[in-house]
């Protein structure tokens, strides 16, 4: 009864301020604006890095402030000589900021669902939405931990050491990853990343955010992971109620060594402890289907134009519309001229052109049969610049070649993702230089980029409901304060 008072007061007394919802809707807006910008890219990958684990670790330098503040501003002295317990307003003050936390991770639900909406649940979101909780709850124990044991008239030391420690935990996980990359996952450098829980967790749950291959067991993982939370709080609560008074240490020497020693366990367990055999193959992270590489330096000899237009000034990327905007829509057919660059100068004339256009991975491409086998007159010439044109069969680059025009219709399906969407599109044929017997071959292969049209005002209209409640609560207090 008395921690559900002691609860339901602290928090009552953290949203009282007359700026803490301004500071909520600001959060939420900015998180909302990443959210429906990602869904011009891969939004899972760019979203959930910021959502699901900058954000979560942000939790640090909070609950050290929220824990160390109280005596910077000289309120503790009340709780040491009130009548309640010190025990029950400190748990209640970590579960004030645990239902911040919940109240954080719950508000990324409405962008949550627009994507599964349009995508599904692919694995790698699964991990995210267990991943955010458990490291909320890391940060929360480590920050704690660090606001208690600071003592002083300023929260400016709990602070920088709260940020300190969240950049080297948001270091670690890249660190980490680009050792297993190259096989250095066990080396000591590669222990040293264990000491970040962000880690400890990625490598529990069984998944990765760039590379192949995850540890093989986990169940040192897990213990060491329990551990070191345990430890935090426990050491976070041991300290408040026995080694510390109003605004000084009590502690004897040792107490001062069990909290030495409780420090650098949260550090060394997992270090020396935690699995680091990544011999185990990473699951597929997303819904993508494999896709053979695209990207050349030489370019593609395919462009994409409105229909009648001509090709890019710059000829020509492997992304056929890279410069359009917006993107194409999935399941949206859009009309285009396809320009298949003949590797062929235009001295040399060309016939018996045969090709043929094949959409992958759920790209739809459909093109009257009549254009796929032009007739000579038919073909057109396209002078190309700084010897960016194909090469030919001497190994030349062409200058001026032949060129045949495709009317083209494609319809991206099945996304992936709700942006940054690309669709392999092959073409292959045949084609006959005048004055030579043998056929030539001819075989390209490129993508377009696609996006679900309407998942940017959906997401959009998602980001913004909890951010107005906040600035709406934000002015009706204004209004009753000022």
């Amino acid at each position: 009864m008395e921690i559900g008072t002691l609860y339901v007061e602290e928090l009552r007394a953290t949203m009282r301020g007359r700026f803490v919802f301004v500071g909520a809707g600001v959060i939420l807006l900015a998180v909302g604006c990443v959210a429906t910008a990602g869904t011009q890219d891969t939004w899972l990958d760019g979203y959930g890095i910021i959502a699901y684990f900058l954000v979560p670790l942000a939790f640090i330098p909070l609950a050290a402030v929220f824990v160390a503040s109280p005596r910077a501003n000289r309120f503790v002295e009340s709780v040491f000589t009130a009548p309640v317990e010190r025990r029950d307003w400190l748990t209640a003050k970590i579960l004030v900021g645990v239902t911040i936390a919940a109240a954080y991770y719950m508000a990324l639900f409405p962008m949550v669902l627009v994507y599964t909406h349009h995508v599904g649940v692919p694995l790698l979101l699964q991990k995210l939405l267990i991943w955010a909780p458990c490291l909320l709850l890391a940060s929360i124990a480590m920050g704690t931990l660090i606001g208690v044991l600071f003592i002083g008239e300023s929260i400016a030391a709990p602070a920088a050491t709260g940020m300190g420690v969240l950049l080297a935990y948001a270091g670690f996980v890249p660190l980490q990853e680009l050792l297993v990359a190259q096989g250095n996952g066990a080396t000591r450098t590669g222990h040293l990343t264990l000491a970040s829980p962000a880690v400890l967790l990625k490598n529990a749950f069984g998944f990765t955010l760039a590379v192949g291959s995850i540890p093989a067991t986990t169940a040192r993982t897990w213990i060491s992971l329990v551990a070191i939370i345990g430890i935090a709080f426990a050491l976070a609560v041991w300290t408040f109620l026995r080694a510390q008074g109003v605004e000084t240490w009590e502690a004897s020497r040792s107490q001062r060594w069990i909290i030495a020693l409780g420090i650098i366990a949260t550090i060394v367990l997992p270090v020396a402890m935690a699995d680091t055999n990544y011999d185990k193959p990473a699951p597929h992270a997303t819904n993508a289907p494999s896709i053979q590489r695209l990207f050349s330096r030489a370019g593609s000899s395919l462009a994409l134009t409105q229909p009648g237009g001509q090709p890019p000034a710059r000829c020509c990327s492997t992304i056929l519309n890279r410069e359009e905007w917006p993107p194409f829509g999935t399941d949206e057919p859009t009309r285009r001229d396809l320009l298949v660059l003949l590797p062929v100068d235009s001295t040399q004339p060309v016939r018996d052109v045969h090709l043929q256009v094949t959409g992958e991975n759920g790209l739809e491409a459909t093109a009257p049969p009549a254009t796929l086998a032009p007739a000579p007159q038919a073909l057109e010439t396209h002078t190309y610049l700084n010897d960016f044109g194909p090469a030919a069969a001497d190994g030349h680059h062409v200058v001026t070649g032949w060129v045949a025009r495709i009317p083209v219709t494609l319809i991206p399906t099945r996304p992936w993702d709700i942006g940054g969407v690309r669709y392999p599109l092959r073409v292959t044929g045949t084609y006959q230089v005048a004055g030579e017997s043998a056929v030539r071959s001819f075989s390209a292969r490129a993508a377009i980029d696609a996006q679900v049209s309407k998942a940017i005002y959906e997401m959009g209209v998602a980001t913004l409901i909890l951010p107005l409640l906040c600035f709406g609560a934000a002015f009706k207090r204004w209004r009753e304060t000022r």
